[in-house]
This record gives structure tokens, sequence and C-alpha cells, in this order.
């Protein structure tokens, strides 16, 4: 049965299984790691890029769990994550806050990364996609405070 033309090649998953990475050191999304779940346990201060936009398909798309392959207490983490999304690109994202009831963060111009501090929470998550031209987040976190937006890796 041939493939319909609107599915990303890259996004491919083998039945019903999903495609997690352990990621616990610095790393580069490549256009296959597409339809991927990252689950980021840090030995040290990891940085994960994003692909160029330039390089991937629409619809490229990721989700990153932090983990501290522990249980899921509150600022667990130990050491800081940043989600770099490329210099000048533009990034459109929300992210949740579902500890205390304060307010998320929205992702303002000039805004390249997600900066996850080390009092982050294991299971803190982020599901990121490209329509090729900029990139959309979604985050769910316990303290959005710990994970916000920002110029700059933290």
């Amino acid at each position: 049965m041939a493939r319909a033309s609107y599915l990303n090649d890259n996004s491919g998953v083998s039945g019903l299984h999903l495609k997690i990475k352990r990621v616990t050191s610095d790393y580069t999304a490549t256009a296959n790691d597409s339809g991927s779940i990252l689950l980021v346990d840090p030995t040290a201060t990891t940085e994960i890029d994003m692909p160029a936009i330039a390089g991937v398909k629409p619809g490229w798309n990721c989700k990153v769990v932090l983990t501290e392959d522990t249980d899921g207490s509150d600022a667990g983490m130990g050491q800081k994550v940043n989600i770099d999304f490329g210099s000048g690109n533009d990034l459109i994202g929300l992210i949740g806050d579902t500890g205390d009831g304060a307010a998320g963060d929205q992702a303002v111009d000039g805004d390249d990364f997600i900066a996850c501090s080390a009092s982050a929470s294991p299971g803190d998550m982020f599901d990121i996609f490209t329509d090729g031209v900029r990139w959309y987040v979604h985050g769910l976190t316990k303290d959005a405070s710990e994970t916000p937006f920002a110029t700059a890796a933290g």
C-alpha cells in the first residue's frame, strides 16, 4: 500500500511503538528525529539543539521530556537543560504551570531558548513542531518559572 503524499517520511513510528531516545549530554536533533520522544536525563548542563528549519519538512516534531530516571520529585532535576531553536528563528509558544497555579510563560520576540533550571522537575515536557517557517511549542511543567522561554541559554 502506497503512503499518502501528505505523510512526513521522517515521522516513522514502527507499528505501535514510539521512537524514544535517551539523552544524557548535548544533543543535536536531526531530520530523522521527527516523531521522537527525547528523554533528557542530563549528567551535566545539557543543550538540545533543534535542527535547522531549512533542513526539515513542515510537520517535523518531537517531544522533550525532562527525567532523572527517578520519581517525579518537585525541583529534582539537578542539572540545567537548554533547548535551542536557533538564533533569529520565529518561535511561538506557551508553557503552562501545573504546580502552584502561577502564570505560565509565553515566547516573545527574540526568544531562542527554553532555559530549564536545575530546579526544574522530572516530567516537565515540551511538544515541539515546525510548519517550515517557525517553531511552535506547547509545554507543561510543574513550575513555569523554572522552564522559561529565554534569549540565551540558562
